[in-house]
């Protein structure tokens, strides 16, 4: 078994996952299996050294191809192939100096990362298209409300005979309906790019911290913590309380903006005297 690089390693891997996606029958016989067992130990297996221990982001960027382009496979069916490699792996295979081969700890990591990641996106989907469906439905309004006004204005031209007075206030309530409507349209547009920006801002967020979480200091990760959280919180609100102004609606719970932002900063200050006097031991 030629011992690969972890370059080659890390392709491997994304090679097998695009090959389990393919098709629910590529692990139906035993030699089948058998087949990817092998493959898998030799991408994770070392001899001489600690196994191979596979990316966070390798996998998320190869689920994210996957399913993205239906040809290339499908995420239930890479879950479903996991799952029988999970359960059917049993270590059996030696190593060329009689070591028998087990890597049953890193298929588990890769089921749990794996499976993890496919509720992930499975989840921003659903959040989508749960979005996508408000903006319909409330383009649906917007176009009965075009409709009203413009049954409006038919209504002006007919009620010509009328006072001045009674057309003057026919005007203002047509004007009041456009207003409605422009309100309404950033409203919208303000509460997608909200959930867009909190959401997207955690999984990049979260998929990085939990990458690097290894590489990093206990201060330096709990300090790039606190500033994140600081900026993305503040930068929320700013967008809410634009739309809030923007609808009229001028009752404001400061507090919690103050509470949140004494919470972080305290956070930032204190992160920075434990650095400073070595409150906690480095892990």
């Amino acid at each position: 078994m030629r011992i690969l690089n972890e370059q080659e390693k890390r392709d491997a891997l994304n090679d097998v996952l695009i090959e389990l996606s393919k098709s629910q029958d590529i692990l139906k016989k035993p030699k089948d299996r058998g087949y990817f067992f092998i493959r898998l130990e030799s991408i994770y297996y070392n001899s001489n050294k600690e196994n191979f221990r596979h990316y966070y982001s390798d996998i998320f960027s190869t689920l994210t191809l996957i399913d993205g382009d239906s040809s290339i496979g499908s995420l239930d069916i890479l879950a479903q192939n996991i799952q029988t490699i999970k359960d059917g792996y049993i270590p059996k295979n030696e190593s060329e100096n009689g070591e028998l081969i087990d890597i049953s700890k890193e298929i588990v990591k890769l089921y749990d990362h794996t499976n993890l990641d496919i509720a992930r996106i499975n989840y921003t989907k659903t959040m989508t298209n749960e979005t996508m469906s408000e903006l319909i439905k409330n383009k649906v309004l917007v176009k009965d409300l075009e409709k009203s006004v413009q049954e409006s204005e038919k209504s002006l031209k007919q009620l010509s005979n009328q006072t001045i007075e009674d057309v003057k206030q026919l005007s203002q309530k047509v004007q009041d309906s456009q207003e409605d409507m422009q309100k309404e349209y950033i409203t919208i547009l303000g509460i997608f790019a909200a959930i867009v920006l909190a959401f997207t801002g955690g999984i990049v967020f979260s998929s990085s911290v939990l990458e690097n979480i290894d590489k990093a200091s206990i201060y330096r990760l709990a300090l790039i913590t606190f500033i994140v959280g600081l900026v993305f919180f503040n930068l929320i609100w700013l967008l809410i309380d634009f739309i809030r102004d923007i609808n009229g609606k001028a009752i404001r719970k400061k507090w919690i903006l103050i509470f949140v932002n004494f919470i972080l900063i305290g956070g930032i200050i204190g992160i920075c005297f434990s650095f400073k006097y070595g409150w906690f031991l480095p892990i």
